[in-house]
């Protein structure tokens, strides 16, 4: 009687023992924890529109300005601007459409387009009513960030293409995410954030795409300002009509 109460006994120590580490791995909680953390889901969801302006120094001494917009519910434009010459990526709901750095125009469909309509979803959702988005977690393990423990979680939204997201354990912030958008390799570090209308932002972004890296300036970070559909249209001087995705 004696031994099946010790080998309990220990055994309950054991899981006992087993639960923090266990529950600090578990995908619902770590995105819980982020919620919270980024200001609460009363917060985040009223983000309708948000936009983020900065200036960058390239990885070979140039510099140049960062633009990103979002609008719900699925709203995407990212620029890059060095001189005259803008790369940008950008999906307007139904269609996909970049700008490569030379000026040449292109819609974006199969895999391309669903990565860049992926990217609207992930940055729109802000990790909310993660089941009616169609968003699905699974939990990696733990990752190294410059240096610093986080945990890694894959997220895949509706349309299946999936992305890497990296949470400091300590403040509970997105500190890396990693995916392929419109064809390339794209990482994003986060630092430095702030408060902008009791939503924690982050005003050091370090962007690695393909080869390139860019480490931006956050000049301006705006929620609910005014941001027209326009701007996440392919540019209508070049008369070519975009495709839908979903057709």
């Amino acid at each position: 009687m004696r031994t099946r109460l010790s080998i309990a006994l220990i055994a309950l120590i054991l899981t006992a023992g087993m639960h923090p580490a266990r529950a600090q791995e578990e995908p619902g909680k770590i995105i819980d924890q982020y919620v919270k953390a980024a200001g609460g889901g009363k917060a985040l969801s009223r983000i309708q529109t948000l936009s983020i302006e900065g200036t960058f120094t390239s990885d070979d001494g140039k510099t140049g300005t960062y633009t990103l917009d979002t609008k719900l519910p699925n709203r995407y434009y990212s620029e890059l601007l060095v001189g005259d010459r803008n790369l940008i990526e950008a999906y307007n709901g139904k269609s996909a459409w970049h700008q490569k750095a030379d000026g040449e125009l292109a819609t974006l469909v199969g895999p391309e387009g669903m990565q860049l309509e992926a990217a609207a979803q992930f940055y729109n959702s802000r990790l909310l009513n993660l089941k009616k988005n169609k968003i699905t977690l699974a939990f990696v393990g733990h990752a190294q960030v410059r240096g610093r423990d986080t945990l890694q979680l894959q997220v895949t939204t509706a349309t299946g293409v999936k992305r890497q997201v990296f949470f400091d354990p300590q403040t509970h912030l997105i500190v890396k995410d990693a995916a392929t958008v419109g064809g390339v390799e794209e990482e994003i570090l986060y630092d430095e954030y702030q408060t902008v209308d009791n939503v924690r932002l982050p005003h050091k972004i370090e962007l690695h795409r393909g080869n390139d890296k860019y480490d931006i300036n956050v000049t301006r970070a705006a929620i609910n300002g005014t941001v027209g559909e326009r701007v996440f249209d392919f540019p209508i001087k070049s008369q070519v009509k975009l495709p839908d995705l979903k057709q």
